[in-house]
């Protein structure tokens, strides 16, 4: 963890732009420092929907089966204890345990757990499994739809600062840092197109089947736009790459050799808007984009939960390399994951 100074906790913490941002970062520095997840349920709670759904949690039923042994149920089980989840209910799963819990099919749920709400939590295939459960018999009431809530929140990602709406630019130049699938360069058009502003986009994806996501989206919607494949970093390198699908990580155990690179070395013309969700990599990626930061004054908007130390390292370094920039604090997730750092 990176060394912790309180003069800089002081500086960031002034230089936040409102009330929200400052509850954000006193919890989760908190939950940095301690460990408590109780900070995290706060953080949550500074999203009116994250708000009333852990209100429904702890009021409407007694106990939980979460639907979708993946990554958004694991979220929910670490981080949510005072709340009581009996199980995971996932069919092509059963018989086996997950986060200390036994996974169980729909039919086994229904007779073992018959006075139990569920939450979906998968992403992909709520809208089929909400139209299951209203066939076996579940009112509403007693469904917490997250899968849906996420979808939502995750096109909200990144340009729902209100601010930001000041601050587009006739032409945006958008560097997509991760960008997975090109989903969120798709929303970066959108969010052009509300004022008929133009956007041109340089997306920045070391996985070859991402590559290949991104390039038939992209086409698909006419898109201007550069794919960068590469992995991102402070200088020109080889690293290797963790694969992982949604979050491909650079790591010494990584399956592949990738070629990684920085902002600066890459990119010659001004930029507007840098968006980055790489894994825990955005502390050497930001070095690497200090040029373009200090001569631009780009729009950034910085993941901020991967690493305990983010969210007092990010911000200090980027107000290091630009000392003017005022910064807010948002969350898209009913979990830890997906703080986002607005730097204006």
């Amino acid at each position: 963890m990176g060394e912790l100074k309180i003069e800089n906790i002081k500086e960031i913490y002034m230089r936040l732009g409102d009330k929200v941002s400052k509850e954000i970062f006193q919890n989760r520095l908190l939950y940095s420092l301690t460990g408590d997840v109780s900070y995290i349920e706060q953080v949550v709670c500074s999203i009116k929907k994250g708000k009333e759904l852990y209100e429904r949690m702890k009021v409407e039923q007694e106990s939980w089966g979460i639907f979708g042994a993946g990554d958004v149920g694991r979220h929910m089980v670490a981080v949510y204890k005072d709340i009581k989840f009996v199980c995971f209910i996932d069919n092509k799963r059963a018989g086996t345990t997950y986060e200390g819990l036994p996974v169980v099919s729909l039919e086994e749920f229904k007779r073992r757990y018959p006075s139990s709400g569920v939450i979906i939590s998968t992403k992909l295939y709520y809208k089929e499994i909400l139209k299951q459960l209203l066939e076996e018999g579940y009112k509403e009431d007693r469904i917490l739809n997250l899968g849906m809530e996420y979808e939502k929140l995750n096109h909200k990602q990144y340009f729902d600062l209100p601010i930001l709406e000041e601050k587009r630019e006739e032409k945006e130049i958008f560097v997509d840092c991760g960008s997975y699938d090109g989903a969120t360069s798709i929303d970066f058009i959108n969010w052009c197109k509300k004022l008929d502003r133009g956007g041109y986009i340089y997306a920045w994806e070391p996985d070859p089947s991402n590559q290949e996501k991104c390039k038939k989206v992209f086409e698909k919607n006419n898109m201007e736009y550069q794919l960068i494949p590469k992995g991102l970093w402070s200088e020109k390198k080889e690293l290797k790459l963790k694969m992982d699908g949604t979050g491909s990580v650079i790591s010494e155990d990584g399956e592949i050799l990738v070629e990684v690179d920085s902002i600066d070395n890459l990119i010659k013309e001004e930029i507007t808007f840098i968006k980055m969700d790489i894994e825990g990599s955005e502390y050497q990626a930001l070095l690497g984009a200090r040029n373009i930061i200090s001569t631009y004054k780009p729009k950034l908007a910085i993941c901020i939960y991967h690493k305990p130390e983010d969210i007092w390292e990010l911000p200090g370094l980027i107000q290091e390399i630009h000392p003017g920039y005022t910064f807010f604090l948002r969350h898209y997730s009913f979990a830890d994951n997906e703080t986002v750092l607005y730097a204006l």
